[in-house]
């Protein structure tokens, strides 16, 4: 495993050590933390965009292009894959999904 596919599989790992309740959480943060840590010395930076408004020339391809062909006023919903850099350069290109942006949380008919 590459040091990549390892970047990967910790930001995977995280995500779902952050969403379940299970017991021993905080033995699995530290852990997590170490292997951040490690991942840090290397020059390797994780970035994701959850939340963000997208913009076509985020390092980022969408997954939902047919529904988004036109994607003003689109958000950012969730990252499938983050974006890797490493050592100011990307190596990894993310994957996120779009959701259309309400402007006052009213449905639009």
């Amino acid at each position: 495993m590459d040091i990549i596919e390892l970047t990967k599989a910790y930001w995977r790992l995280k995500r779902w050590v952050d969403k379940v309740d299970i017991d021993k959480k905080q033995s699995a943060y530290s852990s997590l933390r170490k292997i951040e840590k490690y991942i840090s010395d290397q020059g390797i930076q994780l970035i994701t965009y959850d939340g963000q408004p997208y913009d076509i020339g985020l390092p980022v391809t969408n997954t939902d292009e047919d529904d988004f062909y036109n994607c003003d006023g689109a958000i950012i919903e969730q990252t499938i894959e983050p974006v890797i850099i490493r050592d100011n350069k990307i190596v990894n290109y993310g994957k996120v999904t779009l959701k259309k942006e309400s402007l006052n949380n009213e449905e639009t008919i």
